[in-house]
């Protein structure tokens, strides 16, 4: 029977669908490979799911087979399965996840003229589109473009049918090659010959250098070295005593960061060895085993990771490393390359189109058995995977959020090295409540590591280990009465700085709001500017003076005086990282100041060119949003100051004050962690909520106690399951009428499965964003239920729902926020 490949488009669109495949592509035609297939009227790229025999009538042809090995395994096409499945998700968009971005071959319409524009007197616009495609000689326009003519983002399709009908224009499907290819770079190589009929000085020392050098060199790099020239090349090319070729090379820029010689083993304490033994007995059994690594900050965690992946290497086995943010990266790839120096990769989304895709092809060809980064990197198609460590495992970063798949990469990991028989270290100061659950019930093991590690001076000697650093909390309401002090620095927080710039120490100082001032707003008439498109205030941004939405980057200039009444009596209420940073320039003048958050990391190499430049000394002060709360280690960092620890601990979610403490707690960590004292001062007007209480004494057993006391009352997670929906659309009416739609299916649907409760719909918390309005609705089931069965419950609520054009509905499993 003919041969049939069952194949996974990279669509939105689910489904699996058959096309014959051809006799000359039957050899490379394999489960995994990426192939070119005609769907509906295009030419997209899929991936073969599976291979079979059947009949092959009326079945299209596969197209062509782009990939000389397959770009995914069985294991990665088991594991994006399984994310379709609970993510709900389509299976493409899954493993479009776990490919690089912008190696697609996909058809496009272009249209071109059979007529000139006088040919078509019935309707102006068709003259225009006519003109502009004359102008292209043939070469045609995209559909964009000709939508470009008319001046619209859209082109009007009965107008091109009616033209192309009268045989005007015409509309062909062309494919388009992948936008990110491999590099290729000219390569030289001394084949040996009569060298001393050679005169010219510049030709001998190109063929010295080279018979030194050995092997096959990079053109570029033998001209820099020796001064000859292309001509030179071009010469002894002729004559037969070099051989020319353009090979593939490796673009690594990601990976140019100072890799320091590994330090000498440390002597292990008790609780690290302990930790140690279990991760590794389950390495070398090769037994598929999770283990939530509870450590308080400085207790050596990363050590326990980096023996542990010694001992996954010496088996052949590979190793993947999640980090919250690309921040860590830079600081993470350095101390592991120490270890295993170019054994390591990396993949982020701030590396390059070319650069990701290098990287992921030596990683699935072997060459890299180590992989670092974030949330993206557990897709990386390493082979025989020993071991997943998930550092800083409670980060709500680790959740995908737009495009689908929703993924929690934390999640994802547990499920890989589950399919793959590895090892899933869990690793945090703060665990989530989740993971906690998971441990408490036994489906994860629980290892403690309670103390920081022994202090290791410059000298090499040790010392006993650092305590955690004292927490003094500042009210702010109180505060503002006793000292009337105006801006956002405390009295005791502008002391304790005083105190470390004339010692000579370092400063962090979190404000976890970027921008100047949150609000603008006119004290005469309560006038404030918000964005036409989203319903947010604007921000105030005084370094590209402006003011900003931080939804959907809109930008305007400051009015003055007041738009609205005409007063000159416009007020900025609040502190942005920028306005912090100038508070502390005119306070204290002397100091060297960086700050690190959107705005200045922006750029490709922005994270470690700042973190390298603190690390130096170059900065007494580093302040920032959230990304400089984690994972961070600075030996002469003796103060951290949390300018404001409100933000985001009063927002209407029930993991508000989860997150809240998590982020103190590890912005604390960040003190104190060598020989050097440390000190924490945190900054609020709510000196009595959990949150701020526990983290006053690093409590973190006390929080979770009494915050899973509260989510079990609540039946919320980790003791239910929850299902968010967001449904958007241009009009406010509309939305909402879709939201009640979904909301009456669901309640049907629940109605049949004993637990399941529907909230909503409601308006969410920002109501509309990048003029999308915006209403939520909430599934909770009994924690017990099995996800199939509330997977099937959605699905088929949304079966009964039609979703009109225009609209959008949103399916996110396992939510980490709710607004």
């Amino acid at each position: 029977m003919p041969s049939l490949a069952h194949v996974v488009p990279l669509t939105p669109v689910d489904g699996v669908y058959t096309y014959r495949v051809p006799d000359e592509m039957s050899t490379e035609a394999v489960p995994g490979a990426r192939v070119l297939v005609p769907f509906g009227r295009r030419q997209i790229t899929g991936v073969i799911a599976e291979r079979v025999r059947g009949s092959a009538d009326k079945l299209k042809p596969l197209h062509d087979v782009l990939d000389e090995h397959p770009a995914l395994r069985p294991d990665l096409l088991a594991l994006t399965r399984w994310v379709s499945r609970y993510y709900l998700c389509a299976w493409g968009e899954a493993i479009k996840a776990a490919l690089p971005s912008g190696t697609e071959v996909e058809s496009r319409r272009v249209v071109r003229a059979l007529a000139p524009p006088d040919a078509w007197p019935d309707d102006p616009r068709g003259r225009k589109i006519l003109r502009a495609l004359e102008a292209e000689n043939g070469s045609g326009l995209p559909i964009a473009g000709v939508a470009g003519v008319l001046g619209r983002k859209t082109v009007p399709q009965n107008l091109l049918r009616r033209m192309a009908a009268a045989g005007v224009l015409e509309v062909e499907h062309q494919v388009q090659e992948a936008s990110t290819r491999v590099k290729t770079a000219r390569h030289l190589r001394f084949v040996g010959g009569d060298v001393e009929a050679v005169r010219g000085a510049r030709q001998r020392a190109l063929l010295d250098w080279l018979a030194e050098a050995g092997d096959v060199q990079l053109q570029a790099r033998a001209l820099a070295a020796t001064g000859a020239t292309s001509s030179t090349v071009k010469g002894l090319e002729a004559r037969g005593l070099l051989e020319v070729s353009d090979l593939e090379v490796e673009r690594r820029d990601h990976l140019d960061v100072e890799v320091t010689e590994a330090p000498a083993d440390l002597e292990l304490h008790p609780a690290q060895v302990s930790a140690l033994e279990a991760v590794t007995d389950a390495i070398g059994a090769g037994r598929a085993e999770t283990f939530l690594l509870h450590g308080v900050t400085g207790s050596g965690k990363t050590e326990v990771y980096l023996r542990a992946l010694r001992a996954a290497l010496a088996l052949d086995r590979s190793a993947i490393v999640l980090v919250p943010e690309i921040a860590l990266t830079p600081q993470t790839v350095r101390r592991f390359r120490a270890h295993f120096g170019d054994r390591v990769a990396v993949l982020h989304s701030r590396m390059s189109p070319g650069e990701r895709l290098d990287a992921w092809t030596r990683i699935r060809d072997g060459v890299y058995p180590v992989v670092i980064g974030p949330r993206s990197a557990i897709f990386a198609p390493v082979q025989n995977l020993g071991i997943v460590v998930v550092d800083e495992e409670h980060e709500g970063s680790y959740k995908q959020f737009d495009p689908a798949p929703r993924y929690h990469a934390r999640d994802v990991a547990v499920m890989r090295a589950h399919q793959a028989g590895a090892v899933c270290v869990l690793g945090s100061a703060t665990p989530s409540m989740e993971s906690v659950a998971n441990a408490n019930a036994g489906k994860y093991t629980r290892l403690e590591m309670p103390e920081r590690v022994p202090v290791r001076l410059p000298d090499g000697e040790t010392r006993a280990p650092a305590p955690l650093p004292p927490v003094r909390v500042v009210d702010l309401a109180r505060e503002r009465q006793v000292r009337r002090l105006k801006g956002a620095l405390s009295h005791d927080l502008r002391l304790a700085i005083t105190d470390r710039l004339q010692k000579g120490e370092q400063t962090i100082l979190l404000q976890n709001r970027r921008g100047y001032a949150p609000v603008l707003t006119c004290e005469s008439c309560g006038w404030t500017p918000t964005c036409r498109d989203c319903d947010v205030s604007l921000t105030v941004h005084k370094t590209s003076r402006n003011l900003r939405c931080h939804y959907c980057g809109r930008a305007e200039r400051i009015p003055r005086p007041c738009p609205e009444c005409g007063q000159d009596d416009l007020r900025l209420l609040g502190s942005g990282t920028q306005r912090v940073e100038e508070e502390i320039a005119e306070v204290f003048p002397s100091a060297r100041v960086l700050r690190m958050d959107l705005d200045t990391t922006s750029r490709k190499g922005a994270h470690r060119r700042i973190l390298d430049a603190f690390g130096r000394g170059d900065a007494d002060v580093l302040l920032g949003t959230q990304m400089v709360a984690k994972g961070l280690d600075f030996p002469r960092v003796t103060l951290v100051g949390v300018v404001e620890a409100d933000t985001g601990m009063l927002l209407p979610d029930f993991r508000a004050a989860e997150r809240t403490f998590q982020l103190l707690a590890q912005v604390a960590g960040r003190a104190g962690r060598h020989e050097l004292e440390g000190e924490v001062i945190l900054q609020t007007r709510n000196p009595e909520h959990p949150a701020i209480r526990f983290a006053l004494g690093h409590d973190f057993h006390g929080f979770a106690l009494g915050e899973l006391g509260e989510r079990l009352a609540l039946h919320y997670p980790p003791y239910a399951r929850i299902i968010g929906l967001e449904v958007k659309g241009p009009h406010a009416s509309s939305t909402g009428a879709l939201a009640d739609r979904w909301g009456d299916a669901l309640r049907a649907e629940a109605q049949k499965v004993a637990g399941v409760e529907v909230l909503g719909p409601v308006p969410a918390l920002i109501g509309r964003v990048k003029k999308w309005w915006r209403m939520h609705l909430m599934v909770k089931a009994p924690r017990a239920l099995p996800s199939s069965v509330l997977a099937a419950l959605v699905t088929t609520a949304g079966e009964r729902v039609k979703t009109p054009s225009g609209h959008r509905v949103n399916l996110d499993v396992d939510p980490v926020g709710l607004y």
